[in-house]
């Protein structure tokens, strides 16, 4: 079930350079009037709900730029604006896939930077962000998963509470179990690939060993016997110089 209504007006502009690994954007978009939406439903074995009302009038400068190779990188994002309105929204999903809910609220005049990062690995991925907003405003909200989809689980929160001034820090985590998988049994197959060459060379230090050993004691009994020597000469010599100065 979904039910939308938009009264508003937007509008867009923006450019972006660089490739799929290494890549930059930027953008400008201002939006007036009221939207509203409310939607149920199932999402394979999950149901999600989710209710939003917005009445604003909006401007955001939007930039983001990602670098990276491999499947390893990091992704910045920043969003400067200025808000004027009202708006509500809440959702929730909950399910076989664990659960996620947030909801959050906002009323008066507000101007502020959010910014997020985001560090990407083969196995897994991690994201921080967090934002500053000034205004007569209030605003609250929050919220929170522990989910598992598709072989990734993901836990982060999040959390906002603004009255003139506003702070909000948002945490989160993604570890890739199929990737993961992958790389061990990837490693796994070198290990076995290269098992006769590692059991080659442990024989080979095995065989060794005696000779070796047997080598370096004769270097040490060698090196206690000229150490030895050279203490009694020294000691013969510091004598012979010690009776000569008292004239023993």
């Amino acid at each position: 079930m979904e039910a939308n209504y938009d009264g508003s007006v937007s509008a867009s502009i923006g450019t972006s350079v660089g490739d799929a690994n290494n890549n930059a954007s930027i953008e400008v978009s201002v939006k007036t009037g009221t939207t509203a939406s409310v939607n149920a439903g199932l999402d394979g074995n999950n149901i999600t709900a989710g209710v939003s009302y917005s009445d604003t009038t909006e401007a955001h400068l939007t930039v983001e730029a990602n670098v990276g190779t491999h499947g390893v990188g990091v992704g910045v994002s920043g969003d400067a604006y200025v808000k004027s309105g009202t708006e509500a929204e809440a959702s929730i999903t909950a399910g076989q896939n664990g659960i996620k809910a947030e909801a959050g609220a906002s009323i008066g005049n507000a101007a502020g930077v959010d910014g997020s990062a985001t560090l990407n690995g083969r196995g897994g991925s991690a994201t921080v962000g967090a934002g500053v907003s000034i205004g007569e405003h209030f605003e609250a909200g929050g919220g929170g998963e522990a989910t598992f989809k598709d072989g990734k689980a993901t836990v982060g929160v999040s959390g906002d509470v603004a009255a003139i001034v506003g702070l909000d820090v948002d945490v989160s985590m993604t570890v890739d179990t199929k990737q993961i998988q992958h790389d061990a049994i990837a490693t796994a197959g070198f290990v076995v690939k290269e098992a006769p060459v590692v059991e080659k060379t442990a024989k080979e230090v095995v065989d060794k060993a005696p000779e070796v050993a047997k080598q370096t004691s004769n270097v040490i009994v060698d090196t206690a016997k000229k150490t030895g020597d050279a203490i009694s000469s020294g000691a013969k010599k510091a004598g012979k110089a010690i009776k000569k100065a008292f004239r023993f």
